[in-house]
């Protein structure tokens, strides 16, 4: 340890071990200051989500939260005053959803408390008969069956703060979020399927094929409830 002492004179030795200990001190305190702060930011996410949890439950006691996806979604409006100046309107929801039905529930924010304002709006096959989807999945916007706008809402892949500053839980969603882009775009395509369904079930059809369609119905009885017999042409079949 010479050179200490000719860097930093007698008590080189003594500095150097006590710059060092500094050092490791810092590090070690900056761990645990770290581990701290992700103990807490994890306490409280766990309560946020129950928190969220809770509100859900409460108004929709018949459904079982466990089933349910949970999302923060919001729609921003604006409008303009005759000098052309805007103003913004914000709405804010909870957006629960399992497959083929959800739920989205109005919310506003009073302090730390997000209060459910009006009945949730249940969206679902009965209901629902077009959904147009934007901006990459993240908008929606849903019909009745007149054609009427049921509502709209946007769901973003961030975190609730990020979303609405006085919101009072800070979720991170990206995960809820790619499962709720799934969700939509598969329920799109039920609805669409139902619709295509409905309208060939309307749609007149000539004689000709209602007697087909007649005579495959009695062959499928047939083949249905009778054994299989030597003779499985289509008018042995229909003798039957």
């Amino acid at each position: 340890m010479e050179f200490l002492k000719d860097l930093f004179g007698e008590k080189g030795t003594i500095i150097f071990f006590a710059v060092c200990a500094v050092i490791v001190l810092i590090i070690l305190l900056a761990v645990i200051i770290k581990a701290f702060s992700k103990k807490r930011r994890k306490k409280k996410l766990e309560r946020d989500i129950q928190r969220v949890n809770s509100l859900v439950k409460n108004v929709l006691p018949d459904v079982d939260v466990n089933d349910l996806t949970i999302v923060f979604a919001n729609k921003t409006g604006s409008t303009a005053n005759s000098k052309g100046k805007k103003s913004y309107t914000y709405e804010y929801f909870i957006y629960a959803f399992k497959e083929w039905e959800s739920y989205a529930i109005p919310i506003r924010f009073r302090g730390d408390r997000a209060i459910p304002v009006e009945t949730p709006i249940r969206l679902a096959l009965d209901n629902v008969s077009r959904i147009v989807i934007r901006y990459m999945k993240t908008n929606a916007i849903f019909y009745d069956s007149n054609g009427n706008e049921i509502i709209e809402f946007t769901v973003a892949a961030l975190n609730t703060k990020q979303i609405a500053d006085e919101c009072p839980f800070e979720i991170d969603q990206v995960e809820a979020a790619q499962k709720y882009f799934t969700f939509i775009e598969r329920f799109d395509t039920k609805v669409r399927h139902k619709n295509d369904v409905n309208a060939d079930k309307n749609e007149p059809k000539p004689a000709e094929i209602i007697a087909d369609s007649t005579k495959s119905s009695k062959i499928d009885e047939v083949l249905s409830n009778e054994p299989l017999y030597d003779d499985h042409t289509e008018e042995a079949l229909l003798k039957k």
